[in-house]
């Protein structure tokens, strides 16, 4: 059963984006730092009235001015699902995705999308340690596992100063120590979940239908055919033509001109 799309209101999370996005409007013309508020106000006020096509117009540009947050990537997603434009929708919900990888809303509506993509594609199994790591890394974004540190830095600090000033210094310092080491393990935590949202190889197939080659031409052996929104990797690339594997293993090249990159 599909269950109906929900919809969010206008909310900048992350603590980076957030920083920045304030940083970079305090720099900015009174009138060009409202823009992107009013936008989202104005696409809020078209999705609810049935305007899907005029809403996903309004968050592309939101986006294109910079603000490549989850909620508005998550919204647009929605706005291509009502408009039946499957590519488009799963694209988006996993560019939310990778922002909030636990968002459970951004996750039932990619899952819910994805009961429409034609290919069924089931992924080769992988050893439990590896997904119950990256399971843990992906429990919060770069932006939250950089403030965990930003907090844990600033006990230490608090523990330092009591070691320095107050006397209590065993303890001070051996949890002081801890709690740098800690921020260390978050810092770590948050570098290697920024790589992985800025990762590039992943895309999503958004023609119709297209077949995947056996080599990187349009004489290539048509080893199978793929239907719009399905996910795979990028491996290559040779001039126009980019190699590709699937969650199952398959191989094989396809046309860069077909598919978006997440």
């Amino acid at each position: 059963m599909i269950v109906m799309i929900k919809y969010r209101k206008y909310i900048f999370k992350g603590g980076l984006n957030f920083i920045l996005a304030v940083v970079f409007l305090c720099f900015s013309s009174a009138a060009f730092s409202q823009q992107p508020a009013e936008l989202y106000k104005t696409a809020s006020q078209l999705y609810k009235a049935g305007q899907f096509d005029q809403a996903a117009a309004d968050y592309e540009k939101i986006i294109s001015q910079g603000y490549k947050t989850a909620e508005v990537y998550y919204n647009l997603g929605n706005c291509y699902y009502k408009l039946n434009t499957l590519n488009k929708a799963i694209v988006n919900y996993e560019r939310a995705l990778k922002l909030a990888p636990q968002d459970e809303d951004v996750q039932h509506n990619l899952a819910v999308a994805n009961t429409k993509v034609v290919d069924k594609i089931v992924p080769v199994p992988t050893l439990a340690i590896l997904n119950a790591w990256d399971s843990f890394v992906s429990f919060k974004s770069s932006n939250g596992w950089a403030l965990l540190a930003i907090g844990f830095i600033w006990l230490a600090l608090v523990f330092f100063a009591v070691y320095l000033f107050v006397g209590i210094r065993r303890v001070s310092f051996a949890l002081g120590s801890v709690f740098v080491v800690v921020s260390l393990v978050f810092i770590g935590l948050a570098v290697k979940q920024s790589n992985k949202e800025e990762q590039t190889d992943a895309a999503i197939l958004m023609v119709s239908n297209s077949y995947v080659k056996s080599a990187p031409d349009a004489n290539g052996n048509d080893q199978f055919m793929l239907h719009e929104g399905v996910k795979f990797q990028i491996l290559d690339r040779v001039g126009e033509w980019s190699k590709i594997r699937l969650a199952d293993g398959k191989v094989g090249w396809i046309e860069r001109s077909s598919y978006e990159k997440i």
